[in-house]
């Protein structure tokens, strides 16, 4: 008989994650699906799938286009716990802001590509460092946006 998870936990989304997961899809994270499935037993308290793991459960399962239930139990459970706590900003100043992240971005992606850049029109680890920086800012004031029009 299957052992009943909470609902929104990491241990369900991981449950049903490997319905639909072989050891083969599973060949990126070292491990074999048994042991995730331990992770995914709600009576090993001491037992949790590291954030590289879960990482790669979800692509694996995009690769399928099974979706990525792992990061959808981790946004809800953030949603729960910031609920009531997370200010909406107003839509002018964030679209605003937006604007000035997509300018940032663009230049940092223009000055890597550059023949006179670090090297050259190849991209470097530091100009990539920096292009992913640039996104992540932009990403934070998308999420931003999105807050502010619920």
């Amino acid at each position: 008989m299957p052992k009943i998870r909470e609902f929104l936990t990491i241990e369900q989304a991981l449950s049903h994650a490997l319905k639909d997961l072989t050891d083969l899809d599973l060949s990126n994270t070292k491990k074999k699906k048994e042991a995730f499935n331990t992770y995914a037993d709600p009576d090993k308290h001491d037992r949790n799938i590291t954030l590289r793991d879960a990482i790669e459960v979800d692509a694996a399962l995009m690769k399928k286009s099974k979706g990525h239930p792992l990061l959808d139990v981790y946004n809800s459970i953030l949603d729960i716990q910031l609920h009531g706590d997370n200010k909406k900003p107003k839509v002018e100043r964030t679209l605003i802001a937006m604007g000035e992240r997509v300018g940032k971005l663009m230049g940092e992606v223009e000055k890597s590509m550059s023949e006179e850049s670090d090297s050259g029109e190849e991209i470097s680890k530091d100009e990539k460092d920096k292009i992913y920086k640039a996104i992540k800012e932009l990403e934070e004031k998308i999420t931003s946006l999105k807050e502010a029009i619920k």
